[in-house]
């Protein structure tokens, strides 16, 4: 039996359906999953082929499958990964350019060995990619199906619901044999579409909102609001910290920035302010705003869900927006709470979203109001909140910013 490379193929989707700046999508693609595994020092080459990405593993590096695993899994763009057995070329054909079935038939049954399960059932799926080869899909699967049953233990077939599934590959340069497809997080490769800064709070929502528009090929960078002035040396083990830190997994990098709204209390201090919350809200997104322009971001984000409290009922939500000219992006706009949570989970951030924490929205008011208007609000500020832009310029003063790259600080 001719050898056999071990190879983890890399599958992309949407990524295929790009038209003239697909090159620039499967380039950043590439560097993307280069960096990620670079993270974790898993420095092995990612190569490009027809239609997907692969990693050759040497045999004195199998060690590192599990991380490598580990890593593809938090992705933006990749839609499945496995670890597979390639055949190249000369290995897949005879001397006389027909293919070489017993040859194939060897390392399939070979592997099927090693998978067997007493009583399992099991199906053969083949991906004719190489559509010079011949017969179809359909007969080859009965041909190498039938191999199985010959040659192992296996006897029971199940193409609906099957125990284990051998999968058969066949492109141009080779042949794959695998037989388990791990999914990755979808979406495009971030930093395709552009730079975003999201408003981080230390509840559920948030991180998820920045998770999604991260998967969408947005860059993230982060903002967070908090009580009082931060130290350096402190941030680092800040609640919201370690939540940022974490997303970089799925960021790549992402700085966060820590300020202060302790200008907004003093500048409102003494006064009473109706619609408080509202007010707020409207200064962290000009906050926000003026950060974002500075950093090349081009909208907002925020973990807002449709009336699931007070301050996100629609008309809140449009007089936050109407005080600034940037867009903000909710992408949690329609979420039922419990989708919510559940893709907290599978992201991993929400057992730290749950831990104790005084969000500042809670701290700012206890009775918010429902219902406000842009012209009300402005009016408002205008009457009590002096020097507003100086206010805004004092808040990011004392900033305090950290950078993440792969789950781990590096600034």
């Amino acid at each position: 039996m001719s050898p056999h490379q071990c190879r983890i193929v890399i599958h992309y989707g949407e990524i295929a359906l790009k038209g003239k700046n697909r090159s620039d999508f499967l380039r950043q693609q590439r560097n993307n999953i280069r960096q990620r595994l670079a993270y974790d020092d898993l420095n092995l080459p990612v190569q490009q082929a027809h239609g997907y990405f692969f990693i050759p593993v040497p045999p004195d590096s199998r060690d590192l499958i599990p991380g490598i695993l580990a890593a593809l899994r938090e992705v933006m763009g990749v839609v499945w990964f496995g670890v597979t057995r390639f055949l190249p070329g000369d290995a897949v054909y005879a001397d006389s350019g027909t293919p070489d079935y017993p040859g194939i038939e060897q390392h399939l049954t070979a592997l099927a060995g090693e998978e067997y399960r007493a009583g399992a059932a099991f199906c053969v799926r083949v991906n004719r990619a190489d559509k010079q080869f011949p017969s179809t899909s359909p007969q080859l699967e009965r041909r190498f199906g039938a191999a199985v049953i010959e040659q192992t233990p296996w006897k029971h077939v199940n193409l609906d619901q099957p125990d284990r599934t051998f999968h058969i590959d066949i492109y141009p340069d080779g042949l794959y044999l695998y037989t388990d497809k791990q999914p990755g997080p979808l979406g495009l490769p971030v930093g395709v579409t552009g730079r975003v800064l999201a408003l981080l709070s230390g509840g559920i929502d948030s991180p998820v909102a920045a998770y999604l528009v991260a998967k969408r090929g947005c860059s993230v960078d982060f903002i967070h609001f908090t009580a009082n002035l931060i130290q350096q040396e402190q941030a680092e083990q800040y609640k919201v910290s370690r939540l940022a830190r974490d997303l970089s997994r799925y960021t790549l990098r992402s700085t966060l920035y820590l300020v202060p709204y302790t200008h907004f209390e003093f500048a409102a201090l003494g006064t009473q302010l109706d619609y408080e919350l509202v007010i707020f809200r409207r200064f962290m997104a000009r906050t926000a705003q003026v950060l974002a322009g500075r950093l090349g971001a081009q909208a907002l984000v925020t973990g807002d869900n449709l009336a699931q409290v007070a301050s996100q009922t629609l008309e809140n939500m449009v007089s936050s927006t109407r005080a600034v000219e940037m867009p903000i992006l909710r992408p949690l706009l329609t979420y039922d709470k419990t989708e919510i949570v559940n893709l907290a989970k599978t992201i991993g951030t929400y057992q730290l979203s749950i831990q104790p924490y005084k969000d500042c929205c809670s701290l700012i008011s206890q009775h918010p109001r429902t219902k406000s208007k842009h012209a009300t609000l402005s009016s408002i500020e205008n009457a009590h909140l002096d020097d507003y832009q100086q206010l805004v310029e004092d808040t990011l003063t004392d900033a305090v910013s950290l950078v993440y790259e792969g789950g781990r600080r590096i600034a």
